[in-house]
């Protein structure tokens, strides 16, 4: 028998301000918490100045188009959520009720945004209350004195997201890897080198890409690539990962976000991550990994995702890892801290788990 969710302990008013609707993956993850916390009762509305996400149609939680200064859901929520650092001075301005910040990575720390340090530092130290999207984040961000800040997990799609009826591999066989290769913490030139050097010792592949960026030029003259999914929608990629033989997540120590390799968790993909805290932390023993950075370690340990022990072990360890990450459960951990007096509750303190 499946317990019923408990109740909210009151409605409460939600607006999460986003500084683009674009498709992300840092958008879609503020998006799928305001849906859950909307199925559990509270009023939720996302605010953009930006027209709605056509990515992401919204059934429980409403849109509302406008200036964040003009917004009439910001006017009279109880909380408001800036979805990334740049929200946060906007999030505090006139706010009648209790104000967080979402990080999901610490932007503080990325090669792109270096020329932004000082002004991420500043909105960093802004007093709002902080929400992490992993244990990893939660302790690095208050080890710079940045805290204190509460951990509340990961979230994504668990419905859309389950193995396929079982096939045997493609030969041969299709490797896929997410995200743009033009952003250093997402660690793609990395996965391209080490897939190069896989080559050269006569390792046998279909690569196929899947990113919101066009391919680089960089990228297309190395020649590895044999299909790219430009901008593919959310509701396809369960597809994407079910059609791979091996999911490889190559995000640097810095990127704590890990969304596309608990999606391919959940499809039940063998996937080969970056050994970093952060892949650690999402995936435990039901991933395999290679020395972040290191081409030469992803090159050496692809091979024995491919061996038909390693599909076995993928289909049912990965699903039981990622299933930890629902939506239900993100959404009560977002509301334990919103409506605890400090703002600091911390529901689970270590790796989040079933």
């Amino acid at each position: 028998m499946i317990d019923e969710p408990a109740p909210p302990r009151r409605s409460l008013r939600i607006a999460y301000l986003l500084a683009s609707t674009e498709l992300s993956g840092g958008v879609r993850v503020a998006l799928l918490q305001a849906e859950a916390l909307a199925r559990r009762g509270h009023r939720v509305t996302a605010v953009a100045t930006q027209p709605a996400p056509d990515w992401f149609p919204l059934m429980r939680a409403r849109f509302e188009r406008s200036s964040f200064r003009d917004s009439a859901s910001l006017a009279e929520a109880d909380v408001r959520v800036a979805a990334s650092w740049t929200t946060i001075a906007a999030a505090l301005d006139g706010a009648r009720g209790r104000v967080f910040h979402l990080s999901q990575g610490d932007e503080g720390q990325f090669l792109c945004e270096r020329d932004r340090w000082p002004e991420i530092e500043a909105a960093y130290r802004l007093p709002a209350g902080k929400l992490a999207v992993s244990e990893t984040l939660r302790a690095l961000l208050e080890s710079r004195g940045l805290g204190p800040v509460a951990n509340v997990g990961q979230i994504f799609d668990l419905a859309a997201h389950t193995p396929g009826p079982p096939r045997p591999a493609s030969d041969p066989p299709v490797i896929l890897l997410v995200g743009p290769a033009d952003v250093d913490r997402k660690g793609v030139a990395v996965a391209l080198d080490g897939l190069a050097v896989w080559r050269r010792r006569g390792g046998s592949f279909r690569l196929r890409r899947v990113a919101t960026a066009p391919p680089t030029p960089a990228e297309l003259a190395r020649g590895l690539t044999d299909e790219y999914h430009h901008r593919l929608v959310p509701d396809r990629m369960p597809f994407a990962y079910r059609a791979a033989d091996v999911f490889i997540g190559p995000s640097r120590a810095e990127d704590a976000f890990g969304l596309s390799a608990l999606e391919s968790l959940a499809c039940g993909v063998p996937s080969l991550l970056s050994d970093t805290p952060g892949h650690r932390e999402l995936a435990g023993d039901a991933a395999w990994y290679f020395a972040d950075g290191d081409p030469e370690s992803l090159a050496a340990s692809l091979p024995a995702l491919l061996e038909a022990p390693a599909r076995a072990r993928a289909r049912e360890a990965g699903p039981r890892e990622a299933s930890r990450c629902d939506p239900e459960r993100a959404a009560q951990r977002l509301e334990a801290v919103f409506l605890d007096p400090a703002g600091t509750a911390r529901p689970e303190a270590q790796r989040l788990q079933a």
